[in-house]
């Protein structure tokens, strides 16, 4: 195998494989049981690229909510995903056009990144309709406090099949991510085993980190990183971030 392909090939973080895992759970359910589950977990530790990864494997539909999201905009972003370029009609409609794709490819997933954003609204009720409906698996992706927000929709609740909790970078998924973002450079166990605890595990610190471990290799010129080198070529360890406040006359 050479370095690029190693540079290029997915690294095969515990949450990638899990979520992948879970939806092929999904699809291959008994078609008598609930098409819902949940994928949660803080910020930074890995679940939107998990969700991608595991859309693309499985050829699932993808769609992210935001602040601002509707049922309206969360229906024709579902049905553009489904192959409808220009949805149209009244939101009872685009329901009806979503159901009915879905149900043509009932083992093709629906995700739904950022669900945390509509889990606390009304129309969260529109997914559980939707794999209802269709017999399609529907996945929500989101925050650690996804689960409880959906407690209070007990029609929700208590039709999700899977629950999944993401985890925090161990050692050896931090082995994986710097084969893949740092290829060819030799990370000292010492800086290593500094970078996991200040990040306490975040995927998207530890990335970072990764990304000036490769500006050190390039300052100090050398394809062996260690601490104290790290330390001298481009300071502290990014973990948490720092805010100067503002001083007033």
């Amino acid at each position: 195998m050479t370095e690029l392909s190693k540079v290029n090939r997915p690294a095969p973080l515990k949450n990638v494989v899990a979520f992948s895992t879970l939806l092929a759970k999904m699809v291959e359910r008994d078609p008598e049981l609930p098409g819902l589950a949940v994928f949660s977990g803080p910020s930074g530790w890995g679940k939107t690229k998990s969700g991608v990864y595991g859309a693309n494997r499985h050829k699932a539909a993808y769609v992210e909510c935001g602040l601002f999201t509707t049922a309206r905009s969360l229906l024709v972003q579902i049905l553009i995903e489904l192959g409808n370029a220009r949805p149209r009609g009244s939101i009872e409609d685009l329901k009806t056009e979503a159901i009915m794709l879905m149900a043509a490819d009932p083992r093709r997933p629906l995700i739904i990144d950022e669900a945390h954003f509509i889990a606390k609204k009304r129309f969260v009720d529109l997914l559980r309709e939707l794999s209802d409906k269709s017999g399609a698996p529907v996945v929500m992706i989101g925050e650690e406090m996804l689960p409880a927000h959906l407690e209070a929709f007990e029609r929700v609740h208590n039709r999700v099949l899977e629950w999944l909790q993401a985890v925090p970078c161990d050692a050896e998924d931090f082995a994986y991510l710097a084969a893949n973002r740092c290829p060819g450079i030799e990370i000292g166990r010492d800086l290593a085993a500094v970078i996991l605890e200040k990040t306490k595990g975040n995927t998207r610190r530890i990335v970072v980190n990764l990304t000036k471990v490769v500006e050190a290799s390039q300052i100090l010129g050398t394809k062996q990183v260690d601490l104290a080198g790290f330390a001298k070529a481009v300071g502290a360890i990014s973990s948490e971030p720092k805010f100067t406040p503002r001083k007033f006359a």
